[in-house]
């Protein structure tokens, strides 16, 4: 986060302030990477005091940032608009080609409650609402999850219910976030 308001900031990109004792850049990710989970396709949002033009935007912010960290694409929504995810697609490979049994995939996907629980939580939660898909090929699993109201699986949790163990079967760190797909919806009226 550090990085990119410095990089905005160098970059001379008004970015419009919280308000409060100790204001801060309107600058978001609107889903958090969980530690140890690489990101490709990450989304960043930032409410600006004065319309800019995207192109502008890009040539200054490319200018200020690391050679490896590249912005794809910049698209200008409304202030009226509250972004919020939508699903979220995961490649994880396996240490040594380690992969779900055969036909692991559709017994999991062919149930209706998948519990898991999580710590600190007293109820299980269902994580089988937010699996939207899983796809295996020799060397990667694809997990498509989906946002739903009481929230969303973790790939760890699916994993574990494919049979697969942190740090035994996979790492942490092989994990990547390649897509986040938001769905915008007007703001309230407060």
């Amino acid at each position: 986060m550090k990085l990119f308001e410095r990089a905005i900031r160098r970059a001379g990109i008004s970015v419009k302030m919280s308000e409060g004792f100790n204001p801060r850049p309107k600058i978001a990710y609107p889903l958090a990477l969980p530690v140890g989970i690489k990101g490709i396709d990450e989304k960043l949002e930032m409410e600006l005091c004065e319309w800019m033009q995207v192109s502008e935007i890009e040539t200054r912010l490319k200018r200020q940032l690391p050679e490896n960290i590249q912005i794809t694409s910049i698209e200008p929504i409304s202030s009226q608009v509250k972004s919020s995810v939508k699903d979220v697609t995961y490649v994880v490979k396996p240490k040594k080609g380690k992969m779900p049994e055969a036909g692991k995939t559709e017994e999991l996907l062919s149930k209706n409650v998948i519990n898991s629980q999580r710590k600190g939580k007293k109820l299980a939660f269902n994580i089988r609402p937010s699996i939207n898909g899983i796809t295996t090929n020799s060397q990667y699993i694809d997990l498509e999850l989906k946002m739903t109201p009481e929230g969303m699986a973790r790939p760890e949790e699916v994993l574990s219910h494919l049979g697969l163990q942190a740090g035994k079967d996979y790492e942490i760190s092989e994990i990547v976030r390649k897509r986040v797909n938001l769905t915008s919806s007007p703001k309230a009226a407060c």
